[in-house]
This record gives structure tokens, sequence and C-alpha cells, in this order.
């Protein structure tokens, strides 16, 4: 069976990135994908470029899973705004009704497992995991549980979910949507591993857990795959890697080391990102 390809943040330049995805689907021979969210707002975007961007984002996953492509689409925070009508960082206020019934139609979820890995926007720490979870002893236990929240949709379910720490400029416990890498960091769940974006990097990488809670022998992976995100300069962070996940393993593609890709920097220079 062919591995899983995760993608980090897109922020409205799907139009760059879906092509890199597409390249790396037929040259890994993955079978499934997983976007790990946060398909809206970017710095200077405008509405228009939004509904752009994820317009041609739905006709991708419609055309991948007609070629036998399994897809799955998970919330970012700046998605979760839109579906609960409130103004976020970098929030198109304007067409927030439109940007909802757009996510909507994606059938993002909150969050997917590939190969032992949980895989969310920001990350299951375990203080959070403690108020608002019934103690999932695996991977699978805790995308079900959370994937049931966002699902059943009450107002507690939808603040849980969308709490923030004080790592993003919060006062509650950091949820799944919000976790900042320190937040992770220091709290991670022990015990599953775990693949997030969220947090820009330079590159794809391997987070070792330093919670108290975490276990010597428990060998949590956390990895972290923001690599798409551009600085308030449209610069970008990263180096516009993805992560497969095969057979357990977790191997970095489409990175600043891969030759058969061109670089990121440069795909952005070319594309005149606004």
């Amino acid at each position: 069976m062919g591995g899983t390809l995760v993608v980090g943040d897109t922020h409205v330049k799907q139009e760059i990135i879906l092509p890199r995805v597409d390249a790396s689907v037929e040259r890994c021979g993955a079978e499934r994908v997983v976007f790990l969210g946060d398909y809206c707002d970017e710095w200077r975007s405008t509405g228009r470029q939004l509904l752009a961007a994820l317009e041609l984002l739905a006709g991708w996953v419609e055309d991948a899973r007609a070629a036998g492509v399994r897809v799955d689409l998970l919330l970012g925070n700046h998605d979760f705004q839109y579906l609960l009508g409130e103004e976020g960082p970098g929030t198109q206020v304007l067409i927030m009704g439109d940007v909802a019934a757009l996510l909507r139609g994606l059938g993002a979820t909150m969050a997917e497992t590939a190969d032992g890995f949980l895989l969310t926007h920001a990350g299951l720490t375990a203080e959070w995991a403690r108020l608002h979870l019934d103690a999932p002893s695996g991977a699978e236990e805790a995308k079900s549980q959370l994937n049931a929240m966002l699902e059943r949709g009450t107002w507690n379910d939808l603040r849980a979910l969308s709490s923030c720490g004080a790592g993003r400029g919060g006062w509650d416990e950091p949820s799944p949507l919000w976790a900042d890498r320190s937040e992770l960091w220091e709290d991670a769940y022990p015990g599953i591993d775990q693949i997030v974006g969220h947090t820009p990097v330079a590159a794809c990488e391997r987070m070792p857990p330093a919670s108290a809670w975490a276990r010597v022998d428990a060998g949590e992976e956390l990895w972290l795959c923001d690599t798409f995100s551009l600085t308030s300069r449209m610069r970008p962070i990263g180096d516009g890697g993805m992560l497969l996940v095969e057979d357990g393993r977790v191997e970095v593609v489409a990175g600043a080391d891969d030759p058969a890709f061109e670089p990121w920097d440069e795909v952005v220079a070319a594309a005149g990102v606004w």
C-alpha cells in the first residue's frame, strides 16, 4: 500500500502548492493526502483571492479522489473562525458566510490518523485532553473523540476546540487548533505520535517531547511541517517540504534537500505572491 503525504498550512497559496503536492504524490506513489488545515488568510491576500483558492482546492480534491487518491482535510484555527462566524487573525469578515460554505463543502474534520500517528492542525496536549477528552489510549481513540466534538457542535464543544493558550496570546488551555510549538513541546499527550502544522518552521522537523508526563520509554514522535508560510514581507519561512508517512516511518519530501523539486523560495518569487 502506498503512503500518506501530509501537507502543511497552505494559506491561500493553493495555486502554487497543489502542483508541488501532485508532483510529490506521483514521485512517492502516495495513495493518500492529508492537509493539516489553515487554507484561509495570508498576509495581504484579498477576499477574492481567498474564494478562488478555496474553489481551486475543492476542484483539486474532486479530481484527486476521482483518480483514486484518498484526500482528507483538517481544520486549522484560521478556518475555524469562519465556521464560528467570528473574526480572528486575518479573517475576511465581508465574505465570512461564503468562505464557511466552501469549507463545509470540503468536509474538513478535526483529526485524522496515519500509520499510528495522530494528525491535527496544532497538536494534542495532555492538559487540554484531560479537560475535554475521555483519556484516549491511542491515536484512533483521540481522532474519534475530537471529530465527535466537532460533529456535536455544541457551544461547549466549539469553545473547547477553539481555546487558545498563552503561547498564542490566549488565557485557556491550548486546543488542537491553537497549541503553539512551545506548548506542545512542554505538554505533549503521552504515548501518541503526532504530526502537526500551525507553527511555521524552516523545514519539516522532529521535535522530542519535553513533557513531564512523557514516559522515557514512550518514544513519542512529534513532527512539525508548516513549511509554506510567509513572513509579513511575503518572504518564505520554510522550504516547502512535506511528510510521507509509510509503514510507520516518516520521510521528508520536496524540501530543500530534495533535488527533484524547485526551491520553494524560487517558486514564491516566480509567482509574485501579492
